[in-house]
């Protein structure tokens, strides 16, 4: 396989555990010194706390489906970029069905072989009237 198909399967795994509400699967990807902006409205810094702050989501949640359109990626050395667009269904444990759309950004770092999340970055998209 070549540097974009592994950067492509990495991001797949990342994916896979989220949809599966597997915290352990998911920080098994990212980078020690990673930040994120998406669950939480601020920074998440280190895997410990990206740990915790899926542990709290998914907790509160009977499942999640997290879907992406018009995957793009790019590797420049050894830093890989995927973004695209997504949709995110999660079904509250105590609650409705919760639907959110935007774009997103993860930023990878090649580690020992392995492509690991550096930073992520959600948002929602830009509506014109």
């Amino acid at each position: 396989m070549g540097d974009i198909d592994d950067l492509k399967a990495s991001f797949e795994q990342v994916v896979k555990a989220f949809n599966a509400c597997d915290p352990d699967a998911y920080v098994a990807l990212v980078h020690d010194e990673a930040v994120l902006f998406w669950i939480s409205p601020f920074a998440t810094d280190g895997k410990a706390a990206i740990q915790q702050t899926l542990q709290t989501f998914f907790d509160s949640r009977a499942n999640v489906n997290a879907t992406q359109f018009n995957k793009q990626f790019r590797i420049i050395g050894t830093t890989g970029l995927a973004w695209g667009y997504y949709g995110l269904v999660a079904e509250l444990k105590d609650g409705p069905i919760e639907t959110s759309f935007g774009r997103y950004t993860f930023t990878f770092t090649k580690v020992d072989g392995k492509w690991l999340i550096v930073s992520l970055h959600t948002s929602p998209p830009l509506l014109r009237s």
